[in-house]
């Protein structure tokens, strides 16, 4: 089987769905850059061949303005090679001009396909009613930001990397628990946990799980800007009755505590993660009407190195961390998560980082639970985030189960 693609200069995902569903023997680009049509056929082949799909790519040269030009080039593939489809999803209006004309002198020996993203469905064009595949395609996080040029790190190729969470039932329950603490006042939580990370990164047992805090004396810890703030007995004190911490004890003075475990850790000494986490396993939770997840994949801390590889010596990397992708079948949404003050430059990182590896069909969302307390700065990164496209998700700590369901299984769709 061969399949001819008119190469989408703005949709890497539409060019390569049809070799991801058909497994096809070989593929023929057709655009008027061919350089960039070999190099990106190289992570093409990477996703394929990690789906165990052995394609050969190829790609023609043409003038997207000279009509027959475009038709003879289409002709000379038809007649070299057996068993040709071509795909409709891209190209532009003199593109389909020329197929039509190939296809009123070949109809039997061309079949016609194209697909739809935003409901994954393939429809046959030819109405002979033969697909070359029926099931709707979905792509993982890995996989999209594959064929976009980057590559997903982990914490085992690189420190502060993608960690590799274990959500477990128990951790779950876990997340949800602190979540209930977080929520009730996100901007303390903040706080709460900023110090308690200086605490333990300034200790000599870093890495271990004992912490023992002298809680009137933390203040002399920071610079001016935290001077004043202490350790608040009673919210640590709540997580050790839900469990989260174990063998809590304080007093006046002094405060020591276990962390059940070290992913519990790393969710206790990072003021945002329990709310990336929080939304990771809501969405993953998802189903809709019919009993299928609303997302298909989700990945929280997404760490992106933009070529793919890890530099060393004096050669840097260009890296960006977004804090959640969910997958809708092909369907990105990129979500920035802030559990307190927006800074403006974040909606810009998240906004040029979904374009580039999200695709044209990227959503991209601010998830916060406060923009600030200042209504002017509110209404301002409000304006800031409609010229960048972002959809400002705001005040989730606040909404009812019914509104929060809703909000979550709908930000796929808004745009």
């Amino acid at each position: 089987m061969t399949i001819i693609e008119f190469f989408e200069r703005e949709s890497n995902v539409e060019n390569i769905i049809s070799t991801l569903l058909c497994a096809p023997d070989k593929v023929i680009f057709l655009g008027d850059n061919k350089k960039r049509m070999v190099r990106v056929c190289e992570n093409y082949k990477k996703v394929a061949q990690a789906r165990n799909i052995n394609v050969e790519f190829d790609s023609k040269a043409i003038n997207r303005n000279n009509l027959m030009s475009i038709v003879d080039t289409i002709e000379e593939i038809i007649s070299t090679n057996e068993d040709c489809i071509i795909d409709l999803s891209g190209g532009d209006d003199l593109a389909l001009v020329a197929i039509g004309i190939v296809y009123s002198d070949n109809a039997d020996n061309i079949k016609l396909h194209r697909f739809s993203i935003t409901n994954s469905t393939m429809y046959d064009c030819d109405s002979d009613g033969k697909l070359c595949a029926t099931a709707p395609l979905e792509l993982t996080v890995e996989e999209l930001v594959a064929i976009n040029g980057g590559r997903v790190i982990y914490t085992d190729e690189k420190p502060n990397a993608t960690y590799r969470w274990n959500f477990t039932e128990e951790f779950v329950d876990d997340i949800y628990l602190m979540w209930s603490v977080c929520r009730q006042d996100p901007h303390k939580w903040n706080s709460q946990i900023g110090l308690l990370n200086k605490i333990i990164a300034s200790s000599e047992n870093s890495d271990t799980l004992d912490v023992r805090i002298e809680a009137d004396k933390t203040a002399a810890l920071f610079n001016p800007m935290t001077e004043g703030k202490k350790i608040d007995i009673n919210m640590f004190r709540k997580l050790g009755e839900l469990g989260i911490l174990t063998d809590f004890k304080a007093d006046t003075e002094n405060i020591s505590f276990r962390f059940k475990n070290h992913q519990i850790k790393k969710c206790l000494t990072k003021a945002g993660q329990v709310l990336e986490l929080y939304l990771t396993v809501r969405a993953s939770e998802l189903e809709d009407d019919d009993g299928n997840p609303v997302y298909t994949d989700a990945l929280c801390g997404v760490f992106i190195d933009w070529d793919g590889e890890i530099h060393q010596g004096t050669k840097t990397d260009v890296e960006n961390e977004i804090d959640l992708i969910l997958m809708k079948g092909l369907m990105p949404v990129f979500i920035s998560c802030k559990n307190g003050a927006v800074d403006i430059n974040e909606l810009f990182k998240l906004s040029v980082v979904a374009d580039k590896f999200g695709g044209k069909y990227v959503r991209k969302v601010l998830a916060a639970t406060q923009i600030d307390k200042c209504e002017d700065k509110t209404e301002y990164i409000r304006l800031r985030a409609d010229a960048v496209g972002v959809n400002p998700w705001i005040g989730i700590h606040k909404k009812t189960e019914k509104d929060f369901i809703s909000d979550l299984s709908n930000l796929w769709c808004t745009k």
